[in-house]
């Protein structure tokens, strides 16, 4: 944490892992030392900017989730970074806090430029960048500062649909059935974008469409396969009928995915409510648990009337 000496040429600052909540931070032209989020492309080299390709080229220190995936990029651009004062430095999910702050610290203390990338796109979106972020604000002797570029999130929203003007972003899919079922029941209106892998695609799609299924409404799906790449493949479509025609197709689930679901305006309007204790019924019987068993189990947990119970589980079971 810094001192009460707030000054900006980083002077005299002794960070602690004691978050700050007195402090107030701005950039300004005084700030000696400069971290930048460097976007790097998703896939075609052609979309590297020429402000990410001088930050690679000129910055004092390279921090990259993986150095040799950073080098193969710096390869294809031409770009030679020698010496130990341009050399590439790890910074992973396994970087612990208190070496961030040491990092952070000299990087305030010697005023040096820092660029920071992901293996592919925006560092700070679900990837190891988002650590700095969230400690750097302690540093006011440190200028943050993004160089924008290619994205998964803002390229899926471009191609979309969304008929809202509103879209949130929720990073991985969530693995366990019921909690992707349990987040799913949230959504609104909005457009919603998820990134997946391609060992779990085929599952992900088989939960919506278990959710899909129990709507009286027909949500808009749009799954994009390998963005900006060579075999680059969108599908978009509404509803179950969709996902059936979806899993349906010979397609090779090897790639990155990002994926999208919106529901239709006034659905909140006409949404009915599922309680738990039924969200916890699908779940059982999507499972194949016997419709008397699950009834029970469901009766047990949640204290509701076995016959209300079974009679939910069979008409689960007729669908």
């Amino acid at each position: 944490m810094p001192t009460k000496n707030n000054s900006v040429t980083g002077q005299n600052m002794h960070p602690s892992t004691e978050p700050v909540n007195d402090h107030h931070y701005f950039t300004h032209p005084a700030q000696r030392a400069k971290i930048s989020m460097v976007a790097t492309p998703i896939g075609n080299l052609s979309d590297i900017t020429e402000r990410a390709i001088h930050a690679l080229e000129k910055c004092d220190e390279l921090w990259c989730e993986d150095t040799r995936h950073t080098q193969n990029l710096l390869n294809a651009l031409n770009i030679s970074r020698q010496g130990d004062h341009h050399r590439l430095k790890r910074f992973d999910q396994h970087t612990a806090e208190k070496d961030l702050l040491q990092m952070l610290e000299k990087v305030e203390m010697e005023g040096r430029w820092i660029a920071v990338v992901t293996d592919a796109g925006v560092p700070g979106i679900s990837d190891p960048g988002a650590k700095i972020i969230e400690n750097i604000y302690q540093y006011p002797g440190i200028k943050i500062e993004p160089i924008p570029g290619a994205s998964a999130v803002s390229s899926m929203v471009s191609v979309a649909g969304f008929t809202d003007n509103s879209f949130r972003f929720l990073g991985f899919f969530p693995r366990e059935r019921k909690d992707a079922l349990q987040l799913l029941s949230t959504l609104d209106e909005s457009g919603t974008i998820f990134f997946e892998s391609p060992k779990r695609i085929l599952e992900t799609v088989e939960t919506l469409k278990v959710w899909s299924e129990t709507l009286d409404i027909a949500p808009k799906f749009c799954f994009a396969k390998e963005l900006t790449k060579v075999h680059e493949t969108i599908y978009s479509g509404m509803g179950t009928k969709f996902i059936e025609f979806f899993l349906g197709q010979d397609f090779d689930e090897r790639g990155e995915w990002v994926f999208s679901v919106e529901l239709p305006k006034d659905y909140l309007k006409n949404k009915k409510v599922v309680t738990e204790w039924e969200l916890t019924m699908e779940c059982l019987i999507e499972a194949e648990i016997p419709t008397k068993k699950a009834a029970q189990l469901v009766s047990t947990k949640f204290n509701i009337a076995k016959n209300l119970a079974y009679q939910k589980a069979l008409d689960l079971q007729k669908k």
